[in-house]
């Protein structure tokens, strides 16, 4: 029975203060926010967050989400319920639409991207039908590319799920659609990150600070790819019934990473995912020690300014992933002829095969992410 944690370690929060001095760092400022809108704002792009729904709460104006869908199953004594897309019991879903299109108004934050459209795809994350929703949450990755979707959040793990998540994302991407998933929120920890991530195309978010510094608590690895703010942000508390501040976590940073995206497709909607993706990478602020990534925040923090205000970033090809294995001239070694075969070498992912515990919305559940050595590496690192 696979377990569903959600990708936000936020604790329990602080109420939202009311003085200036103690509000969280203006991440919008740091990224020039408004000069962007300027540019482009996310009009014309749906992203759908692949959740626990939303709810109407002040700080999201209605208009800018859609319906939407829900793949929640129904308990086995009622199999004719419907559960609503427009409902969140725990509030993560409705956070993760906030920080892409939220007005800040009523103390949530202002969206990165306020012109865009969510469409919220309901699962049962936050609730006791939890273990389902890596069975839903591949459902709802195809149903969201069906419906008009983009671009498709998913600031969630799950482990037991991976084979249809992974078939779900590469159904996505043959409809064009780019997606975002979190590392996980277990630096400090035993650093498990996100299987998802694994999976080839899907872009792993880690979180950073204002000042661009991989938070503790992000976890990290081979498959982190970009990374985006997840430091002190407001986030839905108290059973999704005020605002709070706490750490965003790689959750938040996924979804303002999805919010980029937007902005830069939105600027240039005749671009395909691919090439979105890859003036995404080309323009991330990298490590500060020169080095092309690092495990830690990737290729670097996610600038879309750099696309819209200073005109960098070369779209490339396409139809080519810009996260696809380089092809080699490598000769086939030769079989050993001894009675023993060399070891294989190890995949680059394996040795992260540790439990995956995260805070899943007030209450920690533990998931098995023992990543298999068998299962195949996303891609390699250059």
């Amino acid at each position: 029975m696979g377990v569903i944690v959600a990708a936000w370690a936020v604790g329990v929060g602080t109420v939202m203060p009311a003085a200036a001095d103690s509000d969280p760092p203006d991440y919008l400022k740091v990224m020039k926010a408004e000069e962007l809108w300027k540019v482009a704002d996310g009009s014309g792009i749906t992203v759908a967050v692949v959740d626990s729904g939303f709810k109407e709460v002040p700080g999201v104006p209605s208009e800018s989400v859609l319906p939407g869908l829900s793949v929640m199953e129904p308990p086995v004594e009622q199999p004719d319920k419907k559960y609503s897309p427009h409902e969140d019991v725990s509030g993560h879903g409705t956070t993760m639409t906030a920080a892409i299109v939220g007005d800040g108004s009523g103390g949530g934050p202002k969206g990165l991207a306020p012109g865009a459209k969510v469409m919220p795809v309901r699962t049962s994350m936050g609730t006791l039908m939890a273990w389902a929703v890596g069975a839903e949450g591949a459902k709802g990755i195809r149903l969201a590319a069906d419906n008009g979707a983009k671009i498709i959040n998913l600031s969630w793990g799950d482990y037991y799920g991976y084979e249809r998540l992974k078939s779900a994302v590469e159904y996505a991407q043959s409809k064009g659609v780019l997606v975002f998933a979190a590392m996980g929120n277990e630096g400090e920890g035993n650093n498990a990150f996100n299987l998802i991530t694994m999976a080839p195309g899907v872009i792993g978010v880690g979180a950073i600070d204002e000042k661009a510094v991989a938070l503790k608590l992000s976890s990290y690895g081979p498959e982190t790819d970009l990374s985006a703010y997840g430091s002190k942000a407001p986030i839905r508390c108290k059973e999704n019934t005020a605002w709070c501040i706490a750490d965003g976590g790689t959750s938040y940073a996924s979804a303002l990473a999805s919010a980029s995206a937007a902005l830069v497709w939105s600027a240039h909607p005749d671009w395909t995912a691919n090439q979105v993706a890859r003036v995404l990478i080309e323009t991330a602020g990298g490590p500060k020690d020169g080095s092309k990534r690092s495990d830690r925040i990737g290729y670097g923090a996610v600038r879309p300014r750099m696309v819209l205000l200073e005109k960098a970033g070369n779209p490339g090809a396409p139809d080519v992933d810009p996260l696809a294995p380089v092809p080699t001239n490598t000769p086939t070694p030769t079989p050993s002829t001894g009675q023993t075969a060399a070891a294989p070498a190890k995949a680059a992912s394996a040795e992260a095969g540790l439990p995956w515990q995260w805070l899943a919305l007030g209450a920690v559940v533990a998931a098995g992410l023992g990543l298999a050595g068998t299962l195949i590496v996303k891609r390699r690192r250059s």
